[in-house]
């Protein structure tokens, strides 16, 4: 892993936990449901669309 794909996995950790503090606020406002079905989409399409660029380099 080349110093530029480390940054890239740091600043995206940090994204994730940023997210998932944000969709347990949601989470508490609203119900568990509505949080879950925030949180899924929001954390993980992110690493997707990474993956998915490291799958066609």
């Amino acid at each position: 892993m080349g110093s530029g794909a480390g940054v890239i996995a740091y600043g995206f950790l940090i994204y994730t936990c940023l997210m998932a503090l944000f969709c347990v606020f949601i989470g508490s406002r609203t119900s568990w449901r509505m949080g879950w079905l925030i949180s899924l989409p929001v954390i993980f399409a992110p690493w997707g669309l990474v993956l998915m660029g490291f799958a066609m380099y």
